[in-house]
């Protein structure tokens, strides 16, 4: 899918979170919950962390300003940052055991946001935006 270039770091980020997500899933399922739960927070800390705190200050609040503060697809994202930051914090609590069913979870909650951001929030940010404020994002997100 051709994506506006102020858009393309952050699916270029995505893509790395899908692979992350596979990872994790092997190691999970070859029984390194350990080893798992490590990967898993050490991306969340360098980048998937930081991608949520920079759609979280620059995509949502300029796609606000042309729909809604409230528009559904915010109020969604929104809702999946808050529920993958709860399970990573539930995963941090219990690293010295991981749990199988946790990292599952994270994994494949990752997945689908990753889903609904590229199939859903992105094209209604690129049809919202007029062409001079998806330039302005370009120094946000080119490169993260």
């Amino acid at each position: 899918m051709k994506r506006h270039a102020a858009l393309r770091q952050l699916s270029s980020d995505h893509h790395s979170g899908l692979v992350l997500a596979r990872r994790v899933s092997k190691l999970a399922a070859d029984s390194d919950l350990r080893g798992a739960a490590q990967n898993l927070l050490t991306a969340w800390r360098t980048e998937i962390g930081p991608h949520f705190v920079a759609e979280e200050e620059w995509l949502l609040p300029l796609f606000a300003r042309y729909s809604a503060p409230d528009h559904p697809l915010i109020v969604e994202t929104l809702r999946q940052h808050v529920h993958m930051r709860a399970l990573i914090d539930e995963i941090e609590e219990g690293l010295v055991a991981p749990s199988l069913p946790l990292l599952q979870a994270l994994a494949a909650a990752l997945r689908e946001h990753i889903r609904f951001e590229e199939n859903d929030l992105f094209p209604a940010i690129e049809a919202a935006l007029p062409e001079t404020q998806l330039q302005r994002l370009l120094k946000h997100f080119a490169p993260l």
